[in-house]
């Protein structure tokens, strides 16, 4: 399943690196990537997809310090 999220991080690059990394490890793959400023944080548009809940990947990145808050846009069936 393809899931879209929006996420704040704190305004270091080390942020995103952490961000990316908790991705990686809970088995998400990154489909979709766009990293933008705004209000002195960054702004993380991305597609995820994968066979687990995407609630496993929300509530590792949740307890990320540098993580503001997360939005999950919308939920896509793939296509068989």
């Amino acid at each position: 399943m393809k899931h879209s999220l929006t996420v704040a991080l704190k305004n270091q690059s080390v942020a995103v690196e952490r961000f990316l990394r908790v991705v990686r490890h809970r088995g998400f793959d990154l489909t979709h990537f766009q990293l933008n400023m705004d209000d002195g944080q960054y702004q993380v548009a991305m597609t995820v997809d994968s066979d687990k809940p995407i609630h496993l990947l929300t509530t590792q990145l949740n307890k990320l310090v540098d993580v503001r808050h997360i939005t999950l846009e919308n939920v896509h069936q793939q296509a068989m």
